[in-house]
C-alpha cells in the first residue's frame, strides 16, 4: 500500500519547540512503499459560535509558516485535521488517502497544553481532546475530534500523523495506540511519523 512522507530535515526545522528529530524516522526505512508528500497541516475548529482555521505549511520557495492556535474559553469545538500536498496543482488532499488507509494511520495530540488519550493526566492542560472517528476495526483515527477548552493560558499542541503499515499481512495498529504513547512516547508504538508539527496554543 502507499504511505506518506515528509522530508526529515525539513520537518526538524519546522517544529517550534520541545520536539526533536528523534521521533522522525528515516524515510528510507519504508523505501518499498510509494510515498505522498505532505506540505501542509490544517486544523479546523468549529463551535456553535466560531469557525476557526489554523495552518502549518512548508513552501520550498518561501519557507515554513505556522499559525498560532488561539481558542476561546468555555467552548466545545469539533476539530477536523487535514493533510495537503500544496506542491501539486491543483492541491492534493492527502487526507483522502489517510481515510482509505485508516487501518494503518492515526493522528495523535500531545504537548504540555493537552489532556487526552495520548497524554494521560495533565493538570496543566488548556484543552481536552477526544476522538470522534475510527477505522474499520473500531480503533481511533483522529481526523475528526472533539476539543473542550479547560482554562486560559498559553502552551503547546503537538499534532502527529503516524503510519503503522501492515506486517506479514497483519495490522500492527491496535485500539490503544494512544494509551501506549501516553505511557511510553512514540517509541512505544510501531511504524513511523509521517509528519509532526508543534503549534503554539492559547486559550483566551
Amino acid at each position: 500500500m502507499s504511505t506518506l512522507k515528509i522530508n526529515s530535515a525539513v520537518l526538524c526545522l519546522s517544529l517550534i519547540s520541545l520536539v526533536g528529530c528523534d521521533d522522525v524516522d528515516d524515510p528510507h526505512a519504508h523505501h518499498h512503499h510509494d510515498h505522498e508528500l505532505i506540505t501542509a497541516v490544517v486544523l479546523d475548529f468549529n463551535s456553535a459560535d466560531e469557525q476557526l482555521s489554523f495552518k502549518w505549511s512548508d513552501d520550498h520557495s518561501e519557507g515554513v509558516t505556522i499559525d498560532d492556535v488561539v481558542l476561546s474559553s468555555d467552548q466545545t469545538y469539533d476539530l477536523s485535521v487535514s493533510f495537503l500536498n500544496e506542491e501539486e496543482d491543483p492541491v492534493e488532499d492527502v487526507t483522502l488517502e489517510i481515510e482509505d488507509e485508516a487501518d494503518e494511520h492515526q493522528v495523535f495530540f500531545t504537548g504540555e497544553g493537552v489532556f487526552g488519550p495520548s497524554t494521560g493526566d495533565n493538570p496543566n492542560a488548556l484543552i481536552e481532546q477526544s476522538y470522534s472517528d475510527q477505522d474499520s476495526n473500531g480503533s481511533p483515527l483522529g481526523l475528526e475530534n472533539e476539543v473542550l477548552t479547560l482554562t486560559q493560558g498559553t502552551s503547546e499542541l503537538i499534532v502527529t500523523l503516524r503510519h503503522m503499515p501492515f506486517e506479514s499481512g497483519n495490522s500492527i495498529k491496535s485500539s490503544d495506540e494512544a494509551g501506549k504513547v501516553a505511557s511510553g512516547g512514540f517509541e512505544a508504538i510501531g511504524g513511523a511519523n509521517d509528519v509532526q508539527v508543534t503549534f503554539s496554543l492559547t486559550v483566551e
